[in-house]
């Protein structure tokens, strides 16, 4: 009997899994890297990167639709995966993922950077969910996980 030996998921892979699981189980829209569009009304997007680098990724994945769940039906779910998240990251002033970033028509409310507490963290979005709107961040250069050198 032989034995085959195969590679095992990578932490992209997993990752894919991941936001096609919040796409399917819990109604997450994968937000276009070209063209990125946001709802009106609330909206939380998540931004991600790849997990090899920051493991609260995939913790992200699991809690933030959890976390979600007290604001009820009327918030828009989106994340943007490793290809469209470094431009919102710059774009919103956020420079690490996992972030969550709230919208209100469009409109910067604040974010939430890392994982928390988990009281803190449903805190923390009850409070910029109901929140006016703020001034976008100024953006910061984000490395692009492809680049060398210098910030882009």
């Amino acid at each position: 009997m032989s034995l085959e030996l195969k590679a095992g998921p990578t932490s992209l892979d997993r990752l894919e899994t991941a936001l096609a699981r919040m796409q399917q189980k819990h109604g997450f829209s994968r937000v276009d890297r070209e063209n990125p569009q946001f709802p009106a009304g609330l909206a939380a997007l998540l931004l991600t990167d790849d997990p090899q680098r920051n493991l609260e990724i995939l913790d992200a994945c699991v809690i933030l639709p959890e976390a979600l769940n007290g604001l009820g039906a009327d918030v828009a779910r989106l994340v943007a995966g490793p290809e469209a998240a470094p431009a919102l990251m710059q774009r919103f002033a956020v420079a690490r993922a996992p972030a969550v970033v709230f919208l209100r028509d469009g409109d910067y409310l604040g974010s939430l950077n890392g994982i928390r507490d988990w009281q803190e963290y449903r805190d923390e979005i009850a409070r910029l969910a109901a929140g006016p709107a703020r001034p976008r961040p100024i953006a910061i250069p984000v490395r692009d996980a492809g680049q060398t050198g210098a910030c882009a």
